[in-house]
């Protein structure tokens, strides 16, 4: 059987990587939005694999490579405008892209389910830790509810999942969203336009490119973070053991950091790769004591991450360093308080 992978940008290529490595067959479909389209050929040369160019948001493009990719194992919906920066689409496509297309997804898969007249496969959708919203205290379970978002692209997540939760319940179908933590780390398609980079990435970028970092006072607020490999374990196993017809969403952040925490990490980092780093100013960061725990149901199904922002950094100095650092587009401002 086959894994579908709807949407091979940062996250989706790893992903795929990591299924190619297990000898799975793997057909996956994007459109090439902010994505580096002769990196995603690179990834599937070679394997049991097919790319296809097409929109969650055309029929017509869902039909097709369904019907390519089945019969079908477990189908992964991480096509989405993830960005928050404002710069990085038009309300519009965010829009269409994070709220039709599921529905559209979900749709399709359930409509192919039913001709073949077997059970729908999972459905794995890349949600988001923001979910929750700000100001979180305590543990942070699964069962939490969810909080206020303050950008169309997290907003985009409430409506999906509960779309998701609609149609486990109306239709029998097996949804399972992942609500990722601020994901960063070195992939098959890393990117480095400042309107699609998340906070590490961007103050390395920085630091490498000589360029001015600032740290607006919101960003003492706690976020939540997940490294690219511990993400993508999760989302593989995200549907292990679920019954099927549930609605099941899982946590996937690994560790907890304010902004100038994370700065603290990439300037020690950058430090001892020889870049000559100003002094911020903000000292060493303490641990705030308003920091909240996250706990996760993949606990008790395997999942065991162990990357961290301090020990990933000097990989992704190292990746960066070795290509041309340019300062951001000039209609990329440098807005760190909106964490994609």
């Amino acid at each position: 059987m086959t894994v579908l992978v709807l949407g091979a940008g940062y996250i989706g290529a790893a992903l795929i990587a990591s299924h190619l490595q297990s000898g799975d067959r793997v057909v996956a479909m994007d459109n090439g939005f902010a994505t580096d389209w002769d990196a995603i050929e690179r990834l599937m040369e070679g394997g049991p694999a097919k790319l296809v160019r097409g929109d969650i948001r055309d029929v017509s493009s869902l039909a097709s490579v369904i019907s390519d990719a089945w019969p079908v194992r477990v189908v992964y919906l991480l096509a989405a405008q993830a960005s928050a920066n404002p710069d990085a689409a038009t309300p519009e496509y965010t829009e269409e892209t994070n709220l039709r297309g599921p529905r559209l997804v979900l749709e399709a898969v359930r409509d192919a389910s039913r001709a073949a007249g077997s059970p729908p496969p999972p459905v794995v959708y890349g949600s988001s830790f923001h979910l929750y919203g700000p100001g979180l205290l305590g543990e942070i379970d699964e069962a939490c509810p969810i909080g206020p978002q303050a950008d169309l692209s997290h907003l985009s997540k409430v409506y999906a999942e509960r779309l998701g939760e609609m149609h486990a319940n109306r239709d029998g179908m097996t949804v399972v969203p992942v609500r990722l933590g601020i994901v960063y780390g070195i992939g098959p398609v890393t990117k480095r336009d400042f309107r699609f980079v998340t906070v590490p990435h961007a103050f390395a970028l920085r630091r490498l490119g000589g360029l001015p970092v600032t740290v607006n006072p919101s960003g003492a607020r706690p976020l939540a973070f997940c490294h690219l490999d511990d993400a993508v374990a999760a989302l593989r196993l995200a549907p292990v053991g679920i019954a099927p017809g549930a609605f099941a969403p899982a946590n996937a952040a690994t560790e907890v950091l304010t902004v100038p925490e994370v700065l603290f990490r990439v300037d020690a980092s950058a430090r001892e790769f020889g870049v000559v780093v100003p002094d911020a100013g903000l000292g060493e960061p303490t641990a705030s004591a308003g920091r909240f725990r996250v706990q996760s149901r993949l606990a008790s199904v395997g999942w065991h991450p162990r990357r961290d922002v301090a020990g990933s950094m000097p990989g992704i100095l190292r990746h960066y360093a070795g290509q041309p650092v340019s300062a951001p587009r000039s209609d990329a401002p440098n807005d760190l308080r909106r964490d994609t």
